[in-house]
């Protein structure tokens, strides 16, 4: 089963169960390598990656994991509450953050069960509405241009140079 990440994917968390002895869990967990041949794919951002023995969570467990550290929608959670209770031995959680914003086709390893994907609430959308008058469009009065610098004075003075270095040269000359 092949499963594709939208370019520009944020906030969203997949969870796979890893069905494999521990000591290969354990050494999935220490190769980053290995974790990219198991999801099929070349390379990921490994920061993105965590592989780990759900006993690690304690009380907090793993609906709780996913609630508190990846601040995952609540009514997800809900929905694959009994899933996620169920659980056990070890997981891996691929981060939107492995992708890099880029567009992926993941092509994971048998030993890899999907378990769910868990994305964070989108934020509300609050459009502030603007009331001023110079914010509507077509308001407002245009800028006055800027007068262009007087040029005759500029002209004046490289005459007067112009003046003074021939009388320079003649008198130079002269003498």
């Amino acid at each position: 089963m092949a499963i594709d990440i939208p370019t520009g994917e944020t906030g969203t968390t997949r969870v796979f169960s890893l069905s494999m002895p521990a000591a290969h869990a354990k050494a999935l967990q220490a190769s980053k390598e290995a974790q990219f041949a198991i999801l099929g794919v070349a390379a990921l951002n490994p920061d993105g990656i965590e592989v780990f023995p759900v006993s690690d969570l304690d009380e907090i467990g793993l609906a709780g994991y996913l609630r508190q550290g990846t601040d995952a929608d609540e009514t997800q959670i809900k929905r694959d509450a009994a899933k996620l209770r169920a659980l056990d031995g070890w997981v891996m959680l691929v981060h939107s953050l492995a992708f890099g914003g880029n567009a992926m086709r993941l092509t994971p390893d048998s030993a890899l069960t999907l378990i769910g994907t868990y994305a964070q609430p989108a934020a509300p959308s609050q459009h502030a509405g603007i009331s001023a008058k110079a914010a509507q469009p077509y308001t407002g009065t245009p800028a006055p241009k800027a007068a262009a610098p007087d040029m005759r004075r500029h002209k004046s003075r490289a005459i007067g140079a112009l003046i003074l270095l021939a009388v320079l040269i003649l008198w130079w000359a002269v003498g």
